[in-house]
């Protein structure tokens, strides 16, 4: 806890009873939290905070004391604020909402005059009519009757939400390139953060000594196999599992000594819950023994991907743009549905536009009846969910267009979850939105086998690898 502004008695009135005398910053990592008086306090504190800000309101400390709470970083009111703002009703403390972060509110604030008269109520009531004309009220609608009411999500809440899910599941992810730099830091903030145990196959004395070099803060606590120790229990099991394509004990004993296929072999076994691989190996190094070893979950068809587009103001849905090449209507229908059940999982109801160079009837050809064939089977098999197609990109996505070519579509150019007809286009696609808008983009995450599998980037980021684990950590069940 940061006593950024020492100002003493500040007379700020908030609310009539409200008189603002200290602001502080809130900081989790503070180890004296509750012994401090938080009475006439202004708390500002950043929306990646707002888990351990509930936490901290909750506690038995004099929380219904605090003048006022200003959350930063929030670009729309959305439900995981409904929580904190429950509570802060029920304790009568005001809450501020703004897109701005912490550092721009902190600026602002100091060279706000605060030499306020508590006497002076009519000098008041201006200042809190001037001061209330900077804000807007909007009510949160949620209706799952009407196709055009919908919530989106930010980036930052997605972030949020991703962190979130996983530390409550607390899963066992392994990751077989633990030699990598990149994954001892990722598994390090992992197991610090605990968002998921992190699971390290390699070498123990080798990783600790890249760590050391390198500055990483290695836990010791931290789980590492040798794979040395372990490769010889695992040569029957492959035996069995690829004894139709003919496998010989020595072609096994070769197989195993990459750490991809063990490790693969070690989630087959249930001793983990999912693998994090990719940012040294291929995709088709990850996805193969993934496809080979754990295989096709009983109720899916086929295994797909997406990824997730985090937009400046809104995270959208890629699939399929790493697996399927050519897909038949039946097998994009089960992209479709894949990917619907994939976006609910983390929080973002499904608004499905399977895409195409024609809306509607406006074209024909084969590709365009392809995608026609495979929204009717969705929708026959799937109504619960919203869905259009053949469409266009750009009616997907904007009302405008939308109301000129389709002006019936339930998606109403707002979709998030986009099919693409082909991996041509769709790896074409996310691509270019990658690197022409400098966005994150978190994938591919891999859908449809029994236990999750996920494969990295090999330019992936320290936060790419630990949002990847993360998604990994949500997926397994």
């Amino acid at each position: 806890m940061y006593n950024f502004l020492n100002i003493q008695y500040i007379n700020l009135i908030l609310k009539n009873t409200r008189v603002t005398k200290e602001i502080i910053i809130f900081d989790e990592g503070c180890l004296s939290i509750s012994s401090k008086n938080y009475s006439s306090t202004l708390i500002i504190v950043s929306f990646s905070r707002l888990d351990v800000l509930i936490d901290f309101v909750n506690a038995n400390f004099s929380s219904n004391e605090i003048s006022c709470i200003i959350l930063t970083g929030v670009l729309k009111l959305k439900r995981y604020i409904i929580s904190l703002y429950k509570i802060l009703i029920e304790r009568s403390i005001p809450i501020f909402f703004t897109k701005k972060n912490t550092i721009s509110i902190l600026s602002q604030l100091q060279t706000f005059n605060f030499n306020i008269n508590i006497k002076d109520t009519m000098y008041i009531k201006k200042l809190q009519k001037y001061i209330s004309s900077f804000f807007s009220y909007s009510t949160l609608k949620i209706s799952k009757n009407n196709h055009n009411d919908y919530i989106t999500y930010s980036p930052q809440e997605f972030c949020y939400n991703l962190n979130s899910l996983s530390k409550k599941r607390n899963k066992r992810i392994i990751l077989p390139e633990s030699y990598e730099v990149r994954i001892l830091k990722a598994a390090s903030i992992c197991h610090e953060s605990n968002i998921a145990q992190c699971i390290l196959l390699g070498d123990p004395k080798k990783i600790h000594a890249i760590a050391k070099y390198e500055g990483i803060n290695l836990n010791k606590n931290i789980e590492i196999i040798n794979p040395d120790l372990i490769r010889e229990k695992y040569i029957l099991r492959l035996l069995e599992i690829r004894k139709e394509k003919g496998l010989n004990e020595c072609s096994a004993k070769k197989q195993l000594e990459d750490n991809t296929i063990l490790g693969t072999l070690i989630l087959e076994s249930n001793q983990v819950d999912g693998l994090v691989s990719g940012s040294v190996n291929t995709t088709s190094n990850t996805i193969r023994p993934a496809l080979q070893i754990i295989k096709t979950h009983p109720d899916n068809l086929l295994v797909s991907s997406i990824f997730f587009m985090l937009l400046p103001h809104k995270v959208l849905i890629y699939g399929d743009c790493a697996v399927n090449i050519n897909p038949t209507a039946e097998e994009l229908a089960e992209i479709a549905i894949q990917s619907a059940d994939s976006s609910r999982l983390f929080g973002i109801e499904p608004r499905i536009a399977m895409l195409s160079y024609s809306t509607g009837c406006s074209g024909f050809g084969y590709q365009v009846e392809k995608v026609k064939k495979a929204t009717f089977l969705v929708k026959n098999k799937r109504p619960d969910l919203i869905i259009d197609g053949p469409i266009q990109y750009d009616a997907a996505v904007s009302k405008t267009v939308a109301k000129l070519k389709a002006p019936r579509s339930p998606i109403s150019g707002s979709a998030n979850v986009f099919i693409f007809p082909d991996l041509n286009s769709g790896n074409i696609t996310y691509k270019a939105v990658q690197r022409s808008t400098k966005i994150v983009s978190i994938g591919p995450m891999l859908q449809g086998l029994r236990k999750p599998v996920n494969d990295l980037s090999r330019g992936a980021s320290v936060e790419d690898i630990i949002y990847t684990i993360a998604l990994t950590s949500i997926q397994s069940q």
